[in-house]
């Protein structure tokens, strides 16, 4: 029976609860068993919090019995990246550095999780400061993905991805600033939203890039992360990138047709970058989109290298400003990999930047234009290689070594430049056993539409997100 419990989708277990068919005491010991038997084989969590996951349990139990509103997460085991702080706990980062930092209140989006009638089971592993598409840590062990533990999970919320993909946690909490949902989302066969820029709350959340963040789910379900963002999308006045106006209506939008969606398929911007298998997998997701009824038809993206190039200016430095005390003074403390990483901020002239934020306008408006002007999302592969080993820093691809942590973000870093909402979602198996990934990118506030894009590839059977097989 415990088992069963934790292969529960999230929205299944907030009607069970909310109704009174399952108690979310249950839930909570279910998936606690599970973290604390799994967990520690993936390196899952940094923290799990038994004792306040139970406290929460029980208060949203106390409530359906006394025919309150237990909130629309009503017991739903949550995992917390652990960048965001948690009061009383500590916000790591997945540092060494800040391993002492004590959280003296909630991040508002934890607050909104509580509110919702969230169980909150702990704090996630991560890259360091999140800097990173692997999922490495020097200090708290190396994510593991649950296809295969000799694989990465992706990174940096690879704890998110291996969480939910092993059934640790119905629902995680990630950051994303160069793919860093959707890439674990993509090697670890789940779905994962980066929201809009602004659409979700960062206050209280430990920055990698200020002007690139996001925050956002993963889960087993379009749906799942559609019930998350509409708890934790909305205004907040302590975020100064927080937009303004009312967020959209995702649980109404998942009814929402895919009849007459109109599609542009990227694959000009994949395809030739992505190995034979990924491709294939996506040309299957095009073919399912437009038996659905959807009008798929091909779209460049214009100067997305360029694109590219001018994101790097601007996020290596805001990287090096947010660390340069702890980079000049304890240098030694990092993982030598993300160091080396920070460091090439500090000589990243103003003027580059300054002229990284122009091209930026230009080209988000152009995209808005030439794109959006003709298509109402684009569909892409999401990584475009299945998950490679841990050991390796470079892989075998397209006939010569490349690094792996260019390949994992050659495809998501640029929608975190535009700005606007990306979906990464499982497209099938590899060769290997392995989960192939695909997204599904749009204009901004343009969220729930794609969520119900996927949501209806899901219930046709198209896109069928499921747990690893990892030690059933």
């Amino acid at each position: 029976m415990t088992d069963d419990l934790t292969r529960l989708p999230g929205a299944e277990i907030a009607r069970r609860v909310r109704r009174g068919e399952l108690s979310a005491s249950a839930i909570a010991e279910a998936f606690l068993g599970r973290a604390e038997r799994l967990g520690p084989k993936l390196n899952t969590w940094i923290r799990l919090d038994r004792e306040g996951a139970l406290r929460a349990a029980r208060a949203v139990d106390e409530a359906v019995d006394a025919k309150r509103d237990p909130g629309p997460l009503a017991g739903v085991p949550v995992g917390i990246k652990d960048l965001v702080d948690m009061a009383g706990l500590p916000t790591t980062a997945g540092s060494r550095i800040d391993r002492g930092r004590i959280a003296r209140e909630d991040a508002p989006i934890v607050r909104r999780l509580r509110a919702a009638g969230a169980v909150i089971l702990g704090k996630l592993n991560l890259h360091e400061y999140a800097y990173g598409p692997t999922g490495h840590n020097a200090h708290y062990g190396d994510q593991k993905n649950p296809w295969n533990p000799s694989r990465v999970t992706g990174g940096s919320s690879g704890g998110s991805g291996n969480a939910v993909a092993s059934g640790q946690a119905a629902l995680a909490i990630g950051s994303d600033t160069g793919g860093s949902i959707r890439i674990p989302s993509s090697l670890c066969g789940v779905v994962g939203h980066k929201p809009t820029f602004g659409l979700v709350s960062k206050a209280g959340c430990v920055p990698l890039a200020w002007s690139l963040d996001t925050m956002g789910p993963l889960a087993l379900s379009a749906e799942d992360c559609a019930l998350a963002m509409s708890v934790l999308s909305g205004h907040d006045p302590a975020d100064p990138c927080s937009a303004e106006g009312e967020p959209p209506r995702f649980m109404e939008a998942l009814a929402a047709p895919t009849q007459g969606l109109r599609v542009g398929h990227a694959r000009r911007y994949y395809a030739d970058r992505s190995d034979p298998e990924v491709a294939e997998a996506v040309e299957r997701v095009a073919k399912a989109l437009a038996q659905a009824g959807a009008r798929v038809e091909d779209v460049d993206i214009p100067d997305h290298a360029l694109a590219n190039d001018a994101n790097t200016a601007l996020m290596t430095p805001e990287v090096a400003a947010f660390h340069e005390k702890n980079a000049r003074e304890r240098a030694g403390e990092f993982d030598p990999r993300v160091i080396e990483r920070i460091r090439p901020g500090f000589f990243v002239p103003a003027t580059a930047y300054i002229q990284a934020l122009r091209f930026r306008g230009e080209w988000a408006a152009r995209v808005t234009r030439e794109v959006f002007g003709r298509v109402d999302a684009l569909l892409s592969a999401a990584t475009p290689i299945p998950a490679p080993p841990i050991s390796e820093d470079a892989v075998l691809f397209q006939g010569k070594k490349q690094p792996v942590r260019g390949l994992l973000t050659s495809l998501t870093r640029l929608w975190n430049f535009f700005g606007g909402p990306s979906v990464a979602f499982p497209a099938g198996l590899g060769r290997e056993g392995l989960p192939l990934g695909a997204q599904l990118m749009g204009a901004p506030f343009s969220d729930a539409r794609l969520l119900a894009a996927v949501r209806q590839l899901e219930r046709m059977g198209a896109v069928a997100p499921r747990r690893a097989p990892f030690e059933e």
